[in-house]
């Protein structure tokens, strides 16, 4: 399962550039295509009403031509030039002389333009007007002008969708470029729309990840040398004063102490040693569907002897967690451990759905927390002032939260007066 949400981010942002480039190229070919062809409806409308006009103009000639004898001084009435035929001399297919015949003009097209012909028919005479510009060439270049705006709007269209995505891949890149140059505080601003909002959000997390190991491996060079020190001074001076000593009762008594400090320095060297490997340990395990509540309350149920009352509310939630049932079952008994131990009376656990989301919440009736010195809290080898142990209680509660994709939000519970700690699942 290793990488499996970093595939699914990756599965998501892909579909959505997908969809939203898809919707584009949609917008652009049949919005763009629709607007220029309404425009171009409307030119050719102007061009079919001039021919309309000069098909007027031509019939009204003929009919005029037809009531007077003599031709001549109609022949160049016209802006266009205007010949008379006899009909018999006038070579059309039947049909068509049937046509003109009727009175109706007919439209013949040669290379060089349109011709308008009517039959006068008390000369027995065919009116012709001719090298009339046909409407496909009566502007030139108008369709190459329309095809030419098509392409590049629907070229524009497209950049203005890359512009965003080239802004947001240059954000990623520098942030890369200065994560990888040794800033580990850099991020990639997710503010505003992003169509790769998912993979940022995964870059973020990674450097938060590998930012987190690497202040882990100060810290734990730190406590190894801070926390194994007192131990091992005392060994020192136990040992010595057992070699000085000849007294049967105090070689016990030091022996006795020097195994204390051994079993204190094992556990420790043990607690450390498996902090370090929780993160690769959680990226190999096997993950499954967990229902929160039955987990919370399985939990919940070990400490029914607790001189402090820990109590449950889940009701019935059918939203499920996705994630490793041991690391989870840590994360719950963690917390559950930190409430009991600051607790005077009463532990509160609550399980819900919220907004998309399932919440955990574990509240105590204790002290509170200071929530200036929160996030000290959170960090590995950090104890509070009460606190026993060596201070990787909350810090293994975040990391696992982490790796499942949770958000843990400590607080003041408002019941109790204590502590409160939330911790916020997606919804699988």
């Amino acid at each position: 399962m290793r990488g499996e949400w970093h595939v699914d981010a990756e599965r998501s942002s892909m579909r959505s550039l997908t969809f939203s480039l898809l919707l584009v190229v949609l917008v652009s070919i049949f919005g763009l295509g629709w607007a220029l062809d309404a425009l171009f409806s409307r030119v050719s409308d102007t061009d079919e009403d001039y021919l309309s006009v000069i098909t007027a103009i031509g019939s009204d000639m003929a009919l005029a031509m037809n009531n007077v004898g003599n031709l001549d001084e109609f022949m160049d009435s016209s802006g266009y030039a205007a010949t008379v035929t006899p009909v018999e001399e006038f070579s059309l297919p039947e049909s068509i002389l049937t046509q003109l015949k009727s009175g109706e003009p007919v439209v013949l097209e040669s290379d060089t333009g349109l011709s308008l012909n009517y039959y006068i028919p008390n000369h027995l005479q065919v009116l012709s007007l001719e090298d009339i510009p046909a409407l496909d060439s009566a502007k030139p270049g108008l369709q190459i002008l329309f095809t030419s705006m098509f392409y590049i709007g629907t070229l524009a269209l497209v950049l203005l969708w890359l512009k965003p995505l080239l802004r947001r891949l240059g954000l990623l890149r520098k942030a890369s470029m200065e994560f990888g140059s040794g800033n580990l505080n850099s991020r990639v601003d997710s503010q505003g729309i992003s169509y790769i909002a998912d993979i940022e959000k995964e870059f973020n997390r990674m450097a938060e990840r590998i930012q987190n190991q690497v202040d882990d491996n100060k810290l734990l060079t730190s406590a190894v040398s801070h926390d194994l020190r007192t131990p091992l001074a005392r060994l020192r001076f136990g040992i010595d004063t057992m070699a000085v000593s000849d007294q049967p009762e105090a070689r016990a008594q030091y022996l006795s102490r020097v195994s204390s400090d051994l079993d204190e320095m094992e556990s420790q060297i043990d607690s450390l040693l498996r902090f370090a490997r929780l993160d690769n340990v959680m990226d190999d395990v096997i993950k499954e569907q967990i229902n929160l509540a039955d987990l919370a309350a399985e939990c919940v149920a070990q400490y029914a002897d607790e001189s402090v009352e820990v109590t449950l509310r889940a009701g019935n939630l059918s939203g499920t967690v996705f994630g490793s049932i041991d690391h989870l079952g840590t994360l719950v008994n963690n917390l559950l451990q930190n409430a009991v131990n600051h607790a005077m009376t009463k532990v509160e656990v609550q399980v819900q759905s919220r907004n998309n989301s399932i919440e955990l919440i574990v509240a105590d009736d204790g002290p509170g927390l200071s929530l200036d010195k929160v996030e000290n809290l959170l960090k590995p080898f950090q104890r509070g002032e009460s606190s026993k142990g060596f201070g990787l209680g909350l810090a293994v509660v975040s990391r696992i939260a982490l790796h499942h994709r949770a958000e843990l939000i400590p607080g003041v519970a408002e019941s109790l007066g204590g502590a409160c700690f939330t911790v916020r699942f997606p919804v699988s």
